[in-house]
């Protein structure tokens, strides 16, 4: 685990991923539907590799999709900007609101 902070309960869904796509050769979309989810945030590293692919990945399968501010990393500066600036955004506080917390 590259964060710490970040806990993974026993009844946590894991999705193991070999592809840049988070949704590709894996069950995730099944996961998603099968959960009734319709909105993906997505978070992660190597933003301009694995994060924009899943995000694609997931508008393509028609979710809708949004990046989580402050929630994707990269090892080159000027991605994350224009991660940002070219995709939706949503932040915790919102996501805190949106679910009660």
């Amino acid at each position: 685990m590259f964060i710490p902070q970040i806990e993974v309960d026993a009844k946590d869904i894991v999705v193991k991923k070999e592809f840049s796509n988070a949704f590709w050769h894996t069950e995730l979309e099944q996961i998603l539907n099968g959960n009734g989810v319709e909105l993906a945030i997505i978070a992660g590293f190597a933003a301009e590799q694995c994060v924009l692919f899943t995000y694609n990945g997931a508008l393509e399968r028609g979710f809708k999709a949004v990046m989580l501010q402050n929630g994707i990393i990269s090892s080159k500066d000027d991605v994350i900007h224009t991660t940002y600036r070219d995709r939706d955004l949503i932040s915790d506080p919102v996501i805190a609101f949106l679910v009660g917390a």
